[in-house]
């Protein structure tokens, strides 16, 4: 493996933070703790004993299966509270842990495994089918139980079969966790969007882990009385670290009631009440969704246990950031900080000496420098590049030194963000200088989309870029020059099969040329406003039906010939959240309407949306 070592390293001498995974471990383990909650979720809690109990179990598995400290072994899973106890667990025998999102196209996920060469793969059973992984690779585990003995077998002392890992696991003799762990072993490879050819894997050591949890756990005023409540997926680093990894680190419970939906709003904030919920994860689309959905429960937040909202993922902007604390009266902080800094490092709020909305505010553990073209500091009030360094860095990119060296240059990150300091020491983001789209708190690279888009064999050349969207922040778009007879519907069901449905274009449009400057390259502002020119829409003379199933097909990434009004979302993959205030966003702007909050919660069916346009245009 080959990793850029930057000046940011620390030296073998350096005394690890003050807790590290094995202390951790030992704390969780103490009898007052052991039948605590540690992970609640919609269907099963995981007390601190059983986390202490998996940890040693995975030891003793490890060490027959002869898998030693660093090497890797990759995780995909929909259960959460295995896909924690798996991702915990690992980290805590020195294992680095490779945590793949389930709906990762099958192209992908081949390129992902390759490209991380683990000893083992532990997947939800239906996997190894979906991703089509070939014989003679690496191992592969089903995230399964044994099968039922009986009670004639139980007589005859037959053993159950072992047909998946957790068989594999009861059957290992539990041991404790390596005594040390060296601060720079890799905890976690996490794979942010790339081309297939060259994935990057950002690569997080145990000393930049557990720096960053010691932040987290000291800024946001963790104890171990907090409730921590974080529905982000956990195939993300802010939906597992700063989830079930710290509520391990800080040792109090994690709650994960239900999957954020529009339609479960209510539920949601009911929750905060209900389970007495201290700290609240977000990204801004689901502030904005709560903000526009949420008046009725304006004090979800007042119940006198809730502490903190936390907003990260995608920058925060001031009008929204002004309207949430403005309509539910709570304290709000919001941070800055990359997959390349574990999640975090620099923090704005709650109180406007720390940073005031809009703002990143100051770094925490951690330095800032905006630099010009040349790298000289920039003096306050002045546009750069925005730099940071401190124990929270990646250690580089997996298995790639030159793009390593590319952001990591004498200790230093580049974030490909261009920021400014104002007079009283607050950082402000005033855009980016590397190509990323960030639809709803997610990192999407558009080389990925297009490249998918190129290998559909009617597509002669593509281009992806982001769009500015009020809801998500951005949402993805894309040009491409096809050959005679290609459909748009065609591309997006390709793009639908290849990728996580996040990433699928929520504009694709057919032009004759991409628009290029005097260099060759695509000229994005061009494709941009060539987009704008050439958007479909629907006329006034067709009927609302026809509208409404053209809206719905460009929203849920399907073929308009597909879409009948009597789908719901149990017969749309693609219908989630997401894709849900899409929907509202295109009929509103379509039909010159406003839905209310209740409405807009309660629409499940393309029927009762007909019904309700149709009901508003006579009320007009």
């Amino acid at each position: 493996m080959l990793l850029q070592q930057s000046s940011n390293m620390l030296t073998e001498s350096s005394p690890l933070p003050i807790a590290n995974a094995l202390t951790c471990y030992r704390t969780i383990a103490r009898q007052e703790l052991y039948d605590q909650p540690w992970l609640v979720t919609a269907d099963r809690t995981v007390s601190f004993g059983e986390l202490a109990r998996r940890i040693e179990a995975l030891a003793g598995f490890l060490e027959e299966a002869k898998i030693v400290a660093g090497q890797r072994v990759v995780i995909s899973t929909r259960n959460d509270a295995e896909a924690a106890l798996l991702f915990v667990g690992l980290i805590c025998n020195g294992i680095t842990v490779v945590n793949l999102d389930p709906d990762t196209g099958q192209q992908r996920a081949a390129s992902l495994i390759a490209k991380a060469s683990p000893c083992l793969l532990v997947l939800d059973p239906e996997l190894a089918n979906v991703w089509a992984l070939p014989a003679g690779g690496p191992r592969v585990m089903a995230l399964e139980h044994a099968a039922p003995v009986g009670v004639l077998g139980r007589l005859l002392g037959k053993k159950a079969p072992v047909s998946g890992f957790l068989a594999a696991l009861a059957m290992a003799r539990p041991q404790e966790p390596r005594d040390a762990i060296h601060p720079e072993t890799l905890a976690y490879i996490l794979f942010t969007s790339g081309t297939t050819s060259q994935p990057k894997g950002v690569c997080i050591s145990h000393r930049a882990l557990f720096a960053h949890l010691a932040t987290l756990q000291r800024r946001l005023d963790y104890t171990p009385q907090s409730r921590i409540l974080n529905t982000l997926m956990l195939s993300h680093a802010d939906g597992m670290i700063q989830g079930p990894v710290m509520g391990f680190y800080n040792a109090s419970p994690v709650f994960r009631p239900l999957r954020f939906e529009v339609t479960r709003i209510t539920p949601l904030l009911d929750a905060v009440y209900q389970l007495r919920i201290t700290h609240m994860i977000a990204v801004p689309t689901m502030l904005a969704i709560l903000v526009r959905l949420g008046g009725d429960q304006r004090d979800a937040f007042q119940g006198g246990d809730f502490q903190r909202l936390i907003s990260c993922g995608a920058q925060l902007d001031r009008g929204l950031w002004q309207d949430f604390v403005s309509l539910f009266q709570t304290p709000l902080i919001n941070i800055y900080g990359l997959t390349e800094t574990v999640v975090g490092g620099v923090f704005a709020g709650p109180y406007e000496s720390t940073g005031v909305p809009g703002s990143i505010g100051q770094p925490e553990d951690c330095r800032l420098r905006i630099v010009d073209a040349t790298g000289q500091d920039m003096p306050s009030g002045e546009t750069g590049a925005l730099l940071m360094q401190g124990e929270l860095l990646m250690s580089g990119y997996f298995d790639e030194p030159e793009m390593t060296s590319e952001v990591l240059q004498d200790g230093w990150l580049h974030t490909g963000d261009m920021a400014r300091l104002d007079e009283v020491g607050h950082y402000w983001i005033l855009g980016r200088s590397k190509n990323i789209i960030i639809r709803g708190g997610y990192n999407i690279h558009p080389e990925e989309v297009t490249e998918v888009l190129e290998r559909h064999p009617g597509v002669i050349e593509a281009v992806t870029f982001g769009i500015e969207d009020p809801v998500w922040g951005e949402t993805v778009a894309s040009l491409v020059v096809t050959v005679p007879g290609t459909s748009v519907e065609s591309l997006l069901a390709h793009c639908a099969a290849q990728m996580e449905p996040r990433k699928v274009p929520s504009q694709l449009k057919s032009v004759v040329s991409l628009p290029r400057g005097r260099s060759g390259k695509v000229a994005l502002e061009q494709a941009r406003d060539l987009l704008l020119a050439n958007e479909a829409v629907a006329t006034l003379e067709q009927d609302v039906p026809a509208r409404l199933c053209a809206i719905a097909a460009s929203c849920f990434r399907m073929a308009a010939e597909n879409v009948t009004l009597h789908m719901t979302p149990n017969d749309i993959s693609g219908w989630d959240s997401l894709a849900h205030m899409e929907l509202v966003a295109g009929i509103e702007e379509e039909f010159s309407i406003t839905l209310t909050p209740r409405e807009i919660m309660t629409l499940d069916c393309l029927e009762k949306v007909q019904a309700l346009i149709e009901r508003k245009q006579v009320d007009k």
